[in-house]
C-alpha cells in the first residue's frame, strides 16, 4: 500500500468525521440511559438507593462511575478529532518530502532548484577592439 499525501490527507479527515460520529453516538445512548436514573431511587430518602447511586466506604457508585465514563467516552471522540487533526497536518510534510525525493530522482527538476539558488552572475562583455575604417 503506498502512502502519499493524498492518502494521509483522506485519512486524517476520515478519523476526525469518525469521532464526530462517535460523539453523536455516545450522546445518544447516554440520553437514552438517563432517562431510567430516576428508577434508580432516591438517595436522600431510600438507603438502597444511596448506597447503589453514592456507594460507601471509598467505592463509587454509580453516580461516580457514569460520570466518569461519560468522561472518558468524550474524551475519546475529542481524541479522534485531534489525532485527525494531526494526520492532516502530518499529511503536509509528506508532500514536503515527496517534493525533495523528487529532486533526487529527477536531474531536470534538481537542476532547476539549482539555478534558481544561484547568486547573480555578472554579466561579461566583450572585450574585442574596435577597428576605425
Amino acid at each position: 500500500m503506498d502512502i502519499d499525501h493524498t492518502s494521509m490527507e483522506t485519512a486524517g479527515r476520515a478519523i476526525a468525521l469518525e469521532g464526530g460520529e462517535f460523539l453523536r453516538t455516545v450522546n445518544r445512548l447516554s440520553a437514552q440511559v438517563e432517562q431510567f436514573i430516576p428508577y434508580f431511587g432516591n438517595p436522600s430518602s431510600d438507603e438502597a438507593a444511596r448506597l447503589f447511586r453514592q456507594g460507601e466506604e471509598g467505592q463509587a457508585g454509580f453516580d461516580q462511575a457514569y460520570e466518569d465514563l461519560s468522561k472518558a467516552l468524550t474524551n475519546l471522540g475529542e481524541a479522534y478529532k485531534v489525532i485527525g487533526s494531526a494526520v492532516v497536518s502530518m499529511s503536509k510534510n509528506v508532500k514536503a518530502a515527496d517534493l525533495a525525493s523528487m529532486i533526487d530522482k529527477n536531474a531536470f527538476v534538481q537542476d532547476l532548484f539549482e539555478f534558481a539558488g544561484r547568486k547573480n552572475d555578472e554579466i561579461p562583455v566583450p572585450t574585442t577592439p574596435v577597428e576605425r575604417t
